[in-house]
């Protein structure tokens, strides 16, 4: 019971650290060899030992993965996988070489190298911003509209927030396979243009309702609806 009461307080104040957390998207440096068996994703500065759960069959994957592309042992490669991380001292403590690293990493699929897999994660998303580059391949003419250039941004734990060119928008980012959407999404209520409005509408319908997202090779945000093809111009602030 002292054990629950200690995690609750510290799910209180900060990231899950005594459980495992849900299962995600990662991209990030995978590396293996004697003693050495674990997963760095590039959303943190952490590195986590592969976990006793992940099955022989995605062990199998990972390895030969290592075989067909490294020339020597320890030599990291780039993958693509899903699964969760978990923090929890206890458990990483139980697994021997584990101990010295964040944490232990359950694989549940491997999506290949990062070079071939066109599955977007997290952190391809997170702390990123982009500008509004087209609608339906017509490049976007905010000057004509007079007001603001529509944008999204998104931040740590996938919060979004943006602009639809007149009114602020902020909801949860969410991805669900190839899909894109942001959930409990909240607007400003500020008097628009009536062409202000119809582009507004379209914005928030195709981000609002989902849409399959990728990012192309010049890191451009493609969200396409069953109605609307929306490209958005990588564009970070600068720090």
């Amino acid at each position: 019971m002292k054990y629950l009461a200690h995690c609750t307080l510290l799910l209180a104040f900060a990231l899950p650290a005594c459980a495992a957390e849900q299962t995600l998207r990662y991209r990030g440096q995978y590396r293996f060899g004697h003693e050495v068996n674990i997963f760095c994703p590039e959303i943190n500065s952490q590195c986590y030992w592969i976990g006793p759960d992940t099955t022989q069959q995605q062990r199998g994957q990972l390895k030969q993965l290592v075989y067909q592309h490294t020339d020597e042992a320890y030599q990291p490669i780039c993958i693509v996988v899903e699964g969760r991380i978990n923090r929890d001292p206890a458990a990483k403590q139980a697994v021997g070489f584990a101990a010295d690293y964040d944490g232990l990493f359950t694989l549940t699929r491997l999506h290949g190298l990062c070079d071939e897999s066109k599955v977007v994660t997290q952190g391809d998303l997170q702390h990123h911003r982009w500008v509004l580059e087209s609608i339906d391949l017509v490049n976007f003419d905010n000057a004509k509209l007079g007001g603001k250039l529509p944008e999204l941004e998104i931040g740590e734990q996938m919060m979004a927030s943006g602009n639809s060119g007149c009114n602020q928008f902020h909801g949860q980012a969410v991805l669900r396979e190839d899909r894109f959407i942001i959930e409990r999404m909240a607007s400003t209520r500020m008097f628009c243009l009536p062409a202000q409005n119809d582009i507004e509408s379209l914005l928030l319908r195709v981000l609002g309702q989902g849409s399959v997202i990728s990012i192309d090779s010049d890191s451009n945000l493609v969200l396409k609806s069953d109605q609307n093809l929306l490209i958005y111009r990588l564009q970070d602030r600068l720090e």
